[in-house]
């Protein structure tokens, strides 16, 4: 029996599903419900998007902004979804608010733009989520001390 190196290949289905697009990971989830439907929800399911920011409460806001720049969240904010905007804007301090939104009303930006500042907020909030310093759950009901 060979000693090789154990890889967790669901963590790094993961991570590699992370790395890609929406539209992308959306393509490739239907790939997979398709061979193996099971598979494809637990993916699903473990798969942290932008729109689950969500899910955040200010204190793991306030740890996220020490590692995000404002101007990022504010163009990544460009394309996210009107729930998740409001969430984030209502956690912010009147100035700060006001900072995001001037960049949500600021001149259009590409979408390539929009998607990259996306891609590095998510890269930190991965980060973060790993060293157990942000929690994103779906479940309102589990309560987090």
């Amino acid at each position: 029996m060979s000693k090789g190196i154990k890889v967790d290949g669901f963590k790094q289905a993961i991570e590699m599903l992370q790395g890609l697009g929406l539209d992308e990971q959306q393509t490739l989830l239907a790939d997979i419900a398709r061979r193996d439907p099971e598979m494809a929800i637990k993916l699903k399911s473990s798969l942290v998007t932008f729109d689950d920011l969500k899910y955040l409460t200010v204190t793991m806001m306030k740890r996220l902004l020490q590692d995000i720049d404002l101007d990022d969240l504010g163009l990544a904010l460009k394309g996210a979804n009107r729930e998740v905007t409001d969430h984030l804007l209502n956690m912010f301090s009147t100035n700060m608010k006001r900072d995001v939104e001037d960049i949500l009303k600021g001149k259009p930006r590409p979408l390539s733009d929009v998607m990259e500042a996306q891609k590095k907020i998510m890269a930190v909030v991965h980060k973060l989520r790993e060293k157990g310093e942000l929690v994103l759950s779906k479940d309102k009901s589990e309560r987090y001390v």
